[in-house]
């Protein structure tokens, strides 16, 4: 049986262990490796967290038996909004951040791109999901009634 977390405070103690692993981690890579090392930790952190909680946790009304959708990574459109706009937010502060001099011009770009692209798949789960919902709803208007 796969696994699947639906309790809410489990989502978020998942999700703040993750965020402390891969702090410390990319803190540690780079006292060792240097700061474009730890960089890409951090990234690499991220986008595993991201993959992890999209395949495995699951929404109250969802189902957990069937795996979702590739596109799919969260229970709702408003979730997905949500994230998406977080890492569009966590792509310009890597942009702003190197404009101000912080940070190398690989390290930033390779960022931007990644949060870009996470941003971005937040987006389509969003549209595919209210175009889901809004054909289920035409779907049951048109559907003839049992009287």
């Amino acid at each position: 049986m796969a696994l699947r977390i639906t309790a809410a405070t489990t989502k978020v103690g998942v999700v703040l262990v993750a965020v402390i692993l891969g702090l410390a981690l990319g803190f540690l890579i780079v006292f060792l490796l240097g700061p474009t090392a730890g960089a890409l930790t951090l990234l690499a952190v991220t986008v595993a967290t991201v993959v992890f909680c999209g395949r495995t946790f699951r929404a109250d009304d969802e189902p957990t038996a069937p795996p979702r959708p590739a596109w799919r990574l969260t229970g709702g459109v408003t979730s997905s909004v949500v994230l998406a706009v977080f890492f569009t937010v966590q792509g310009l502060s890597t942009v702003l951040a190197l404009s101000a001099g912080d940070g190398g011009a690989s390290d930033t770009v390779l960022s931007a791109v990644v949060y870009a692209a996470l941003a971005a798949a937040y987006v389509l789960s969003a549209v595919k999901q209210r175009a889901g919902r809004q054909r289920a709803g035409r779907q049951r208007e048109q559907s003839p009634r049992l009287r």
